[in-house]
């Protein structure tokens, strides 16, 4: 994946962080981007971005399609429970695009370890105000990157 396409996503992230994830219009002049969501589809008005959705299921059998036809993959809090089981942890630890886990206190870590789910995950230690993680990982390279999103509101 491109880098300006990454660096994009982190962006819209960063102003959704900053909207508090209201429907106001959020302001990108990029490269269109085109993102799958499995879940609820998040209220953001800008022409460039684009919301697909699609089950877990078809992100699962056929990676390929999502990544040449998406720039990310969006879970958000309604399918947190079942993307956290054990059979999608290779998915997520292998997708050749981001994966976005919208609106989670328990980052990435219940989705891309296996042994627990998002219910059963109790990483409160772990807590810096986080909400939103986008990861992305190269197991070919040994590589694994992971953008946290802060509330302006926490403090610690």
């Amino acid at each position: 994946m491109r880098l300006n396409k990454i660096l994009s996503i982190i962006f819209i992230f960063s102003l959704l962080t900053l909207s508090a994830c209201s429907n106001n219009e959020v302001k990108y002049d990029g490269e269109p981007l085109k993102i799958a969501v499995i879940g609820d589809i998040p209220e953001l008005n800008n022409e460039k971005i684009h919301f697909e959705p699609i089950s877990l299921d078809e992100f699962s059998e056929d990676t390929a399609h999502s990544s040449t036809n998406f720039d990310a993959v969006m879970i958000t809090p309604v399918m947190f429970e079942e993307a956290s089981h054990d059979r999608f942890v290779d998915i997520y630890n292998n997708s050749k695009i981001p994966i976005i886990f919208f609106d989670s206190e328990k980052r990435n870590l219940p989705f891309t370890n296996g042994g627990t789910t998002y219910e059963t995950a109790r990483w409160e230690s772990l807590n810096n105000g986080s909400h939103t993680t986008i990861y992305l990982s190269d197991r070919d390279v040994d590589r694994e990157d992971v953008w946290y999103f802060v509330s302006p509101k926490y403090k610690k």
